[in-house]
């Protein structure tokens, strides 16, 4: 029997040590991956930002799988592809209910079988062009516009391009120093009456920006209420702790909210890989749902960096979406979410 020479050892100890080591690393990212969707904390800070890039690093992972495959590294390859999947689920969209049947023509037009578009759009600083803006408005038949920072400047602009001549109702004046500064103003127009019910409650100690509350009461829909989210980046120690309280105080709020069809919409400044925004999120139907369990990023549009987040939604209860669009529009770094719902099933909160 043929006795291995030291260096045929020396070669598979050396194969030995470089899979333990290979599987020991991918344990560990496999378990931070698998882990980081779910803790709802503020400290450190960066937990937050890191989260927002749970579907990036859960694709770079499975990339690695496949690579430590090619290498023969079957077992770290496995390991790592299952962190990669246990990353990825709390990062999908949940699947939309089924939608109520069509309504028969000829249907009356107050009996809750109507529908109801609606854009929802952060402006970037009112930088959107409002031509682009107008022409979207135009196309889409919009009901109701939702947009966050913005500024009065923006709203005539609009008004100039004849794009408020079916969208005559609104929320209140946005103030010249609004809250939070210029990111903080925000509007909600419709083409229906509509009786606005100020602003959210502030619930962020250091930082808020305006959310503004509005009934608006549709034709074939009745009463819905619509509000304009908007809660401060998580970015840095101060701004994380606000943007905390504010989804964890909307959580709160909306749960006292169940006399009406309610819809959310706005740039959350979370995505589905974020603890707080799946509790503010659950018992709603994200309009994203239509779009299938993943509808693609929204921010940042127009940047050396691809879009690689979905933080701006639109979640309604009480109401079903029909579909689901993202426009890309120039001057914003956001893509605004088109959707158009119809009759759903309960209003009562989770």
């Amino acid at each position: 029997m043929a006795v291995p020479s030291p260096a045929v050892d020396g070669r598979r100890s050396r194969r030995r040590r470089v899979r333990t080591a290979a599987l020991v690393t991918c344990a560990v990212l496999a378990l931070g991956l698998a882990v980081l969707p779910h803790p709802a904390i503020t400290v450190p800070w960066f937990v937050a930002p890191l989260q927002s890039l749970v579907p990036v690093l859960s694709l770079v992972a499975a990339v690695a799988a496949v690579a430590l495959t090619v290498a023969r590294q079957r077992w770290a390859a496995l390991v790592l592809g299952a962190g990669a999947v246990a990353g990825l689920v709390p990062a999908l969209v949940p699947m939309a209910p089924p939608a109520p049947p069509a309504s028969p023509a000829g249907s009356a037009a107050s009996d809750g079988t109507g529908e109801l578009t609606l854009l929802s759009l952060n402006t970037e600083y009112a930088g959107v062009d409002p031509t682009a803006l107008a022409a979207a408005i135009e196309e889409y038949g919009v009901d109701v516009l939702v947009l966050l920072e913005a500024d009065e400047g923006l709203v005539g602009d609009l008004r100039t391009r004849g794009a408020l001549e079916g969208l005559p109702h609104r929320t209140d004046q946005i103030p010249d120093d609004p809250q939070g500064g210029p990111a903080g103003g925000a509007v909600i127009l419709s083409a229906h009456p509509l009786r606005s019910e100020g602003v959210a409650p502030r619930f962020a100690g250091y930082r808020h920006f305006d959310q503004p509350v509005a009934v608006v009461q549709d034709p074939g829909l009745g009463p819905v209420r619509v509000v304009g989210i908007h809660p401060v980046p998580p970015v840095g120690p101060d701004f994380v702790p606000s943007w905390d309280e504010t989804l964890r105080g909307l959580d709160g709020w909306q749960s006292g909210q169940t006399d009406l069809p309610l819809v959310l919409a706005g740039d959350f400044n979370a995505s589905e890989a974020h603890p707080q925004f799946r509790a503010l999120a659950e018992g709603f139907t994200p309009a994203a749902a239509a779009g299938g369990p993943w509808p693609g990023p929204t921010w940042p549009v127009g940047s050396w960096v691809p879009p690689f987040t979905q933080i701006d939604h639109v979640l309604m209860r009480g109401l079903v979406p029909q579909d689901y669009r993202r426009l890309t529009l120039p001057g914003t770094d956001h893509r605004g979410i088109l959707t158009t719902v119809t009759a759903g099933g309960s209003t009562d909160g989770g």
